[in-house]
């Protein structure tokens, strides 16, 4: 099988959706109720919570916006690379390789772990939600893309069913970027509330973002991410980030970027 771990083709942004119109903004839900903001360690990255790298390459912060509220989470477009990967190869937690455990791909580690919490039931944890996770590679290519030259790859897509906790976890890395959109992973979330499962419906998907600072940083300095440079898309003009899921899904990171990073982020449903 072919190793397209250094593939890098010059992509076009497809992920172009018109961001649905809503009468009160969860912002202003979250002041409404006098929702704690972010505590950081250093300033902000770019809107909805923030981490910064310290000069030792450290970061730390805690995490907002479904965290400390019992809001739904946002909406988040689908967009053209999920694949319904529900098949048993797929329920995993490590989606570093392709299921035979072939390109295994290069980046900063990142451990996530999710918990789903039920805003309908006082967020009770709720059990045996399937959640799919799907992101490009350091790079910016998707597995399993004709287009990308990754046709029958398998690497950095994966679901796990969330325990009695409601938690899932996953390890992989923190994506790269392609053009016209910020860093992102996508996810979705398979419930009693919403079960699709088509390409072309997003109603039960959102997206994870990490800091302007934490792109910044590396994008200049870390291998094999420097090797493109920084992105023109920014988390304040990515049509995702604030238009649609409002700055609220911004993932705070503890680690550094030699041994990695650990998040923890809660996700409330339903998606709405």
């Amino acid at each position: 099988m072919q190793d397209h771990s250094h593939f890098s083709p010059d992509l076009t942004n497809t992920e172009n959706e018109a961001p649905a119109a809503r009468n009160i903004t969860r912002r202003e839900v979250l002041s409404i109720f006098g929702a704690a903001g972010v505590v950081m360690i250093a300033g902000c990255g770019g809107g909805g919570s923030s981490s910064a790298a310290t000069s030792t390459g450290t970061t730390t912060g805690t995490t907002t916006g479904s965290t400390a509220s019992a809001t739904a989470t946002p909406e988040g477009e689908i967009g053209p690379y999920f694949v319904d990967d529900s098949t048993a190869g797929f329920n995993r937690s490590n989606i570093l390789t392709n299921i035979d455990g072939t390109s295994k791909q290069a980046g900063v580690p990142l451990a996530l772990k999710i918990y789903i919490r039920d805003t309908q039931n006082s967020l009770a944890a709720m059990e045996g939600v399937q959640v799919d996770i799907w992101h490009c590679n350091a790079y910016g290519v998707y597995s399993d893309e004709a287009n990308q030259g990754t046709s029958d790859q398998t690497w950095l897509r994966g679901y796990q069913i969330s325990d009695a906790s409601g938690l899932v976890t996953f390890t992989t890395i923190i994506p790269g970027w392609y053009q016209g959109r910020t860093t992102h992973i996508h996810l979705r979330v398979r419930s009693k509330y919403n079960n699709a499962s088509s390409t072309s419906d997003g109603s039960n998907t959102t997206q994870l973002f990490f800091s302007q600072t934490i792109d910044n940083y590396i994008n200049t300095y870390v291998a094999p991410y420097n090797t493109k440079g920084n992105n023109s898309t920014t988390n304040a003009n990515d049509h995702v980030y604030t238009p649609e899921t409002e700055g609220e899904m911004e993932i705070a990171l503890v680690g550094d970027y030699t041994n990695g990073f650990t998040s923890t982020f809660y996700i409330n449903l339903p998606i709405t």
